[in-house]
């Protein structure tokens, strides 16, 4: 008995794709049964659901764990996407889109269909029809369409290397010690308005969101303890060095028995002299310690990510009112384990 097939999120949009619009039957009988099985569905129950033979639906899903979506077209010749460019020749394209398309004179920072159409047609003289035929590569050679991150232009990777590794050895010993916490911590804003993220939309015609706006908003401090993965959220009313003092004597409340390391980054307040001073007392705020984060690398605080992830799971839900909105955003937050680290 085979084992169900496991595939990933895009694998699974791009197989519905193929499934819904494939150019030929055997393709979209081949997309379907690697879904079908994915769901839970036996070689005799797909049989009986495409009118196949179950000896053809293993052999098509042995196929997929070998050569996963290159199965789809294997051996059929009317499939002009699979026989344009010879296997030789994919593993040449997966070799060109694992480097920078400048290397190739094409003036880029990441690759995108036009450059790759460009490459290849000057190449190998081969051009699709279709856009879906250079998706299908990028797929091939384990590309997935994804949002690229933004960097200030500012950034120093290497001051930023060097920095977290500073902040690394820095904080090992503190992990371990049990009169120490180590919080990494950041500030975000929701606002009161629905979010699209990304979307599906029909050629040629117009969309329409209609969209909440108004001028609700609320900040959150997030503060994850690198040791047990889970994250407090603190409201604030604005982000600024006073609320940023309430904030810090909730956490020292709530650590009362430890010393404090919090590892932040250097936003305004965060620098302010009030707030110095308020540390080098004696008084509610002395059992601080702060570490900062390089400048403009957000994407090495673990706090950016939870609110990513958040964030990106309350974009298209429907919420009737902000106070639903904030539910939502607050339970995903605090009712999960984050394994992210500094």
């Amino acid at each position: 008995m085979l084992t169900p097939v496991q595939i990933s999120q895009d694998e699974e949009a791009l197989l519905k794709d193929w499934h819904r619009d494939g150019t030929s039957a055997l393709i979209r009988d081949r997309a379907h049964t690697v879904w079908l099985n994915h769901k839970g569905k036996t070689v005799t129950e797909i049989a009986a659901i495409l009118y196949r033979r179950p000896n053809t639906v293993r052999q098509w899903l042995k196929a997929w764990n070998k050569q996963r979506f290159a199965s789809l077209f294997s051996g059929y010749n009317g499939n002009n996407n699979a026989a344009k460019l010879t296997p030789e020749q994919k593993q040449q394209v997966a070799l060109v889109l694992s480097q920078p398309p400048s290397d190739f004179g094409i003036p880029k920072e990441f690759w995108q269909v036009k450059d790759l159409k460009r490459w290849i047609r000057a190449e190998f003289g081969v051009v699709y029809e279709s856009d879906r035929s250079y998706h299908f590569l990028f797929c091939l050679s384990r590309f997935s369409w994804h949002l690229p991150d933004k960097f200030d232009i500012k950034r120093d990777d290497e001051l930023v290397e060097r920095r977290i590794r500073e902040i690394r050895r820095e904080i090992k010993p503190l992990l371990t010690d049990p009169a120490w916490v180590v919080l990494a911590a950041d500030e975000t804003r929701l606002v009161w308005e629905s979010e699209s993220r990304r979307a599906w939309l029909k050629t040629n015609q117009k969309t329409v969101l209609k969209v909440h706006r108004s001028d609700d908003y609320q900040s959150f401090f997030g503060a994850l303890d690198l040791t047990t993965g889970h994250c407090r959220l603190f409201s604030m009313a604005w982000q600024d060095y006073k609320e940023g003092i309430k904030v810090l004597r909730k956490i020292k409340h709530t650590y009362r028995d430890k010393r404090v390391c919090l590892v932040w980054d250097n936003a305004p307040w965060h620098r302010a002299k009030e707030l110095r001073e308020r540390l080098k007392t004696r008084r509610l705020l002395h059992n601080f310690y702060l570490i900062a984060f390089p400048p403009y690398a957000p994407d090495t605080n673990p706090v950016e990510h939870i609110w990513k992830y958040a964030k990106d799971r309350i974009a298209h839900g429907e919420t009737s009112s902000f106070k639903q909105k904030l539910n939502h955003f607050k339970l995903t937050v605090i009712h999960r384990k984050f394994d992210y680290q500094v």
